[in-house]
């Protein structure tokens, strides 16, 4: 695996904002970053917010899995007031080959959306950042952003940008009659599915774990009917007991999820 290169001092900035977005901070040359919000108090007490990355078209960030040679983003909120919890909606990322490893990741602009559950009528949200930024070196930066989003009108220009970052987030998808059952081949050291439909594009596939960083590699036909997903390293069965494995694509109809359950190792 790549050694990451650390070149930048770790930054640990708090921006106060009572706004609808933050000031943007320099986290290495050319790439900044900053919070933004829709200001939208949904009927299920959701608030859409936004991690929006500016960086250069060569220069890129890693997706919840990041592959072989990448740092996951992190977002901590333990410093936040009336915030009950914050979950990333990770958009499609990019899979590549570089060198012999595969990654996840995402170039230039960006925006992750954040669906933060707010619970009281000031919130503050405090996310202490952590992640990785990539050209020709790899440099982890850390960051801390605040904002105070005001709930008394909606933010329109941020609504929509965050609405746009939504449509490329993955829907789930039962994905009947596209793939079967799945396992854990110990002995193949792969993760193994059926492959329900023979017309079905599979090739942008991803299959990752859920709460694993584990890396798998691009899917393969082993034999008729049955996909095969190569474990980039190793893992022992304790990490893959009651887990479920996500397999998610890109389409013409635009990208989805498909959730299979993985039997007990």
């Amino acid at each position: 695996m790549k050694s990451v290169i650390a070149i930048f001092a770790a930054l640990s900035i708090a921006v106060p904002c009572l706004a609808s977005e933050t000031e943007w901070v320099e986290v290495a040359q050319d790439v900044s970053v900053r919070l933004v919000s829709s200001d939208t108090l949904g009927d299920d007490g959701t608030v859409w917010m936004g991690l929006e990355i500016d960086m250069p078209a060569d220069t890129k960030t890693y997706w919840r899995v990041p592959g072989e040679t990448g740092l996951p983003l992190v977002i901590e909120t333990a410093g936040s007031r009336h915030i009950q919890g914050v979950e990333i909606a990770w958009p499609y990322p990019k899979r590549e080959v570089a060198e012999g490893y595969l990654d996840h990741a995402f170039y230039g602009h960006v925006l992750f959306p954040l669906a933060v559950a707010v619970d009281g009528d000031a919130p503050i949200l405090v996310a202490d950042i952590t992640m990785g930024v990539c050209s020709d070196i790899c440099v982890p930066a850390n960051l801390s952003l605040e904002i105070a989003p005001p709930l008394d009108a909606p933010d329109g220009p941020n609504d929509f940008r965050i609405r746009q970052a939504l449509a490329a987030v993955p829907l789930p998808l039962d994905g009947e009659g596209i793939l079967g059952a799945a396992r854990f081949d110990m002995k193949a050291e792969a993760m193994i599915v059926d492959l329900l439909d023979p017309g079905f594009d599979y090739t942008s596939m991803i299959a990752h774990i859920a709460d694993s960083n584990l890396v798998f590699g691009e899917p393969e036909i082993v034999e008729p009917g049955r996909l095969s997903f190569a474990l980039l390293g190793r893992a022992g069965p304790e990490t893959l007991r009651d887990a479920s494995a996500h397999f998610t694509f890109d389409s013409q109809d635009g990208p989805f999820e498909i959730i299979r359950p993985l039997p007990g190792n």
